[in-house]
């Protein structure tokens, strides 16, 4: 699978190996554990910094 960047740390990784979520009926993938986690304390703070960009 393709190489991606977590929108929580910044970091690339391969999507396949990510950690996924569920937010509002969109499936997101993030680096690891502890990125998802911090994405599903404050969802908006990373959504809006996406949308930004």
């Amino acid at each position: 699978m393709a190489e991606q960047t977590c929108m929580v740390c910044g970091k690339a990784f391969e999507a396949d190996k990510g950690m996924k979520w569920n937010h509002a009926g969109a499936w997101y993938v993030f680096n690891d554990m502890g990125c998802r986690n911090r994405f599903i304390g404050n969802p908006d703070k990373y959504l809006e910094a996406k949308a930004a960009n």
